[in-house]
């Protein structure tokens, strides 16, 4: 089932009030960055009268500035990990993995989900696919120095239609760096492969192909609810 473009927000807010239900007191959280966590920023502030005595690490500078402005504590690192991870996707395929940075927050976004021991993913239904590809490019956050060169490099590798965000007026990460949004000619087939040759790259920093690190999904078509996966899973290792 997709999700018509005026049926979004109705969408997200389904799964952002759920969401805001499960966060427990004292807990650590990641905070995503986009519309589907400004969603579930919107419900849970509600619930910060019950004194919930939540800390979080932010993925982007406007996360952050809401966050402290809920009265969430923020901190400066993970070096302990984070309980729960809650962040949006522009794609979501049946294995739950992603592409993300349509915002331009996936390098920050990608350390804080591998940090934590659970990641859920908050989306309106339109963003499943069956492939990942078929509907949004795959981001890359590139070290502007030589920009034009690790352009050359990608396109030569990957193929494919890739642009510089922004143009002559390029998009600046919080991480100071550019974006190239790259469209390959079908679905990727293989994104472990794509993976590899994209971090064999000098000059790309990251990438939006999130693979294997969600959770769980939760998904909501503007009436319903649907989670993907297991709302307690925790990652390997942490």
């Amino acid at each position: 089932m997709s999700t018509e473009p005026e049926d979004f927000q109705a969408a997200v807010s389904l799964v952002g009030q759920y969401a805001a239900t499960l966060i427990q007191p004292g807990m650590r959280l990641g905070l995503g960055t986009g519309r589907s966590a400004d969603a579930f920023l919107a419900a849970l502030e509600p619930r910060l009268a019950e004194n919930l005595h939540l800390l979080a690490v932010a993925t982007s500078k406007r996360t952050e500035e809401r966050a402290r402005s809920m009265g969430i504590g923020i901190l400066d690192s993970t070096r302990e990990p984070l309980d729960l991870d809650l962040d949006g996707a522009d794609e979501i395929d049946p294995g739950m993995n992603l592409i993300k940075g349509a915002g331009g927050a996936m390098v920050r976004e990608k350390i804080v989900a591998e940090r934590s021991r659970r990641f859920w993913v908050l989306a309106d239904s339109h963003k499943l696919v069956a492939r990942l590809g078929q509907r949004h490019p795959l981001p890359l956050e590139v070290l502007p120095f030589d920009w034009q060169g690790t352009f050359a490099r990608v396109a030569g590798v990957c193929g494919g239609q890739l642009s510089l965000r922004g143009g002559e007026n390029p998009f600046i990460t919080d991480n100071g760096n550019y974006v190239f949004d790259l469209r390959l000619p079908a679905e990727i087939l293989d994104p472990g492969r794509l993976v590899r040759e994209l971090e064999e790259i000098p000059g790309v920093l990251g990438h939006g192909l999130f693979l294997g690190t969600a959770t769980a999904a939760i998904v909501s078509d503007g009436q319903d609810v649907r989670v993907y996966g297991d709302l307690e899973a925790a990652r390997p290792g942490l």
